[in-house]
This record gives C-alpha cells, sequence and structure tokens, in this order.
C-alpha cells in the first residue's frame, strides 16, 4: 500500500469516529432532554406519594414504589431487603413508635445518570404527636437511586440519614462519654422535667 493510500485510510476512518462521535452526541442529547421533560414529574411524585401514605399510615402505600427487589437503609442503619420488607417494618412503625406522626417536604434536586438511572435527593421533617410544629431532631436527607423498568420508574434503593449540626453531634459526644448509670439519670431528668410540663419536645429539639 502507498503512502498516499494509507493517509487516505486514516483520513476516512478519522472522519468515521468523528461522525459516530457527532451522532452518539446528539443520542445522548437527546435521551438527557427526553428523559428531564418526560420523566422528572414522575420521579418527584414519589416523595409525596410516600408522604401521603406516611400520614395515612399505610405501609403498604409507602413502600408502593419500591421495586421487589429494593434496598431500604433506615437511619439507624437498619437494611430492609424488598417491598414486603419494608412494609412490614414501616406499618410495624406506624402502629406503634411513629403513631400519629406526620411528614412534610421537598425535592432538592433529581439527577439523570442516564436514561434508565436517577438520583433523587429529598428533604424530609417530621411533626410529632400533638405538635404543629416540626421536630429539628427528626430532620432527615435521604437520598435515592431510580431505575425505568418496563412498568416504569421504580425506586431501588433508599438511604435515610439523619441531618445532625455539629452543635448537636458534640452534644451526643458528651452523652457517649458519660458512664451508663450517669446517662440514665440524664434521661430520667430529662423525662421528668418533660412530664411536669417544664420543658416542651418542641424546646429540646431546638438545642
Amino acid at each position: 500500500m502507498s503512502f498516499a493510500s494509507v493517509n487516505n485510510t486514516i483520513y476516512a476512518a478519522r472522519k468515521l469516529v468523528y461522525h459516530l462521535k457527532g451522532e452518539l452526541k446528539t443520542v445522548n442529547s437527546q435521551t438527557a432532554q427526553t428523559t428531564t421533560n418526560a420523566d422528572e414529574s414522575a420521579i418527584r411524585a414519589f416523595l409525596h406519594q410516600m408522604i401521603d401514605a406516611w400520614n395515612r399510615g399505610s405501609g403498604k402505600g409507602f413502600a408502593a414504589p419500591f421495586s421487589k427487589t429494593a434496598d431500604f437503609l433506615t437511619f439507624e442503619g437498619t437494611h430492609l431487603k424488598g417491598r414486603k420488607e419494608i412494609a412490614a417494618f414501616h406499618q410495624q412503625a406506624f402502629d406503634t413508635v411513629i403513631k400519629g406522626t406526620r411528614l412534610e417536604g421537598e425535592v432538592n434536586f433529581v439527577r439523570f445518570v442516564n436514561s434508565q438511572l436517577a438520583l433523587m435527593h429529598v428533604v424530609i421533617r417530621v411533626i410529632l404527636p400533638g405538635q404543629t410544629e416540626t421536630s429539628p431532631s427528626r430532620d432527615s436527607l435521604p437520598l435515592y437511586v431510580v431505575t425505568k423498568c418496563d412498568e416504569g420508574w421504580q425506586i431501588e434503593g433508599l438511604l435515610n440519614t439523619r441531618k445532625l449540626t455539629l452543635e448537636r453531634q458534640f452534644f451526643l459526644d458528651d452523652f457517649d462519654s458519660l458512664s451508663a448509670e450517669v446517662q440514665r439519670q440524664v434521661t430520667d431528668l430529662v423525662a421528668g422535667l418533660k412530664a411536669s410540663g417544664v420543658i416542651t419536645p418542641t424546646q429540646i429539639d431546638a438545642k
């Protein structure tokens, strides 16, 4: 093959590469635009659906947006696997320890990794039973992993994290440094103050 033929071949190959790059860029741009316009509202709707189910005390409704094999990590580290386990766990909580609580919140951002995968970050606040204001100690910042399948978008993973200020973290560090007996005394003291009406849950959360 002559030198000229080699140059022509290289030139043709470069043209092909540039053409393919242009086509790929166009496809990616169209996909991103279509995904953002068509699907972001569906993903954002998951938050409202879950808040509504929480406020109704429905574990089944709360877990409905999750896939059958979803992973849910609660703020204290419990790993729930699958829609059924997520529903059962929350229904038990709705019937006991968080009975009567209400949620409010909003989406912080939705980011599409590609046309089949997105991240959603939200802000959640909790109103305790008998209260009218949210309790800052219950504020959380969940991160959702959302995927698209034949049936549409679904939640594949959720990592729930509590919003923790440095001031509150320092307090917890000090509390953890106390002996078990002193920790019990502090806990009993706070419970006694609450029972006597000297302090309210809202005042405690504000510390």
